[in-house]
């Protein structure tokens, strides 16, 4: 049976009448995209300093804007031609290299070239099978001893369809992507669940922020 991809939905975020204040709005509940950047990411971001990232799906740039400062390098990939051209008109060579994928792979960068890989707001989205190719890719692309941050759905139960879910959020609980990372030989340090509200403290759901490394290599005798 052929494998089920959602890609296809991702598309949605190409229509720049789904972005309100270019993302921003999703950072409402936080109060300001720097209280996000600030409060709840650059604790876990900054030892990445003058080192080389890998942004997926940034979107319109929201966070991109602050890793842009952070990285020696900072690649950045959409499946969305819109989302990288509005992240391009609004950073320019500030950030290294502007590509648009398929939406699961990372075929233009090479092995073992990433201190981090990263991704917020994106992966919430995305169903397992993407995740799962997607946690491929990244296993390829980062240095050993290299990184993943990723931020994703921790809802199970759902439609595969995930805009047919609350938020369209993917099903995706925090053990399954865990399962998905170990798959690779990638390790789990940190699993940080995020209660999801309307910025009114109306808590509506969980999100999870996973923090996974690839595994040093085993020096041959």
């Amino acid at each position: 049976m052929e494998k089920f991809y959602n890609i296809e939905e991702q598309k949605f975020w190409d229509n720049e009448q789904n972005w309100t204040e270019g993302g921003h709005e999703w950072s409402s509940q936080f109060g300001t995209t720097e209280n996000l950047w600030n409060k709840h990411l650059f604790d876990d971001l900054k030892e990445f300093r003058n080192k080389k990232i890998l942004e997926i799906a940034p979107g319109h740039g929201r966070i991109t804007q602050f890793l842009s400062i952070l990285a020696k390098e900072l690649i950045v990939t959409d499946l969305n031609p819109n989302c990288i051209k509005k992240t391009k008109e609004k950073l320019g060579d500030h950030v290294s290299k502007y590509f648009v994928c398929d939406g699961k792979s990372l075929p233009f960068i090479d092995d073992e070239s990433q201190d981090l890989v990263f991704s917020y707001d994106s992966f919430v989205h995305m169903h397992k099978n993407v995740i799962d190719d997607y946690l491929s890719e990244i296993n390829r692309v980062l240095v050993d001893g290299g990184k993943g941050i990723i931020h994703h759905s921790n809802l199970l139960g759902g439609n595969d369809e995930s805009f047919k879910n609350w938020g369209g959020r993917s099903n995706m609980g925090l053990d399954l992507f865990k399962e998905l990372v170990e798959k690779y030989g990638m390790i789990i340090l940190d699993q940080k669940n995020i209660k999801i509200s309307d910025g009114n403290d109306d808590w509506l759901g969980v999100d999870t922020i996973t923090i996974f490394q690839k595994i040093n290599k085993v020096s041959e005798n």
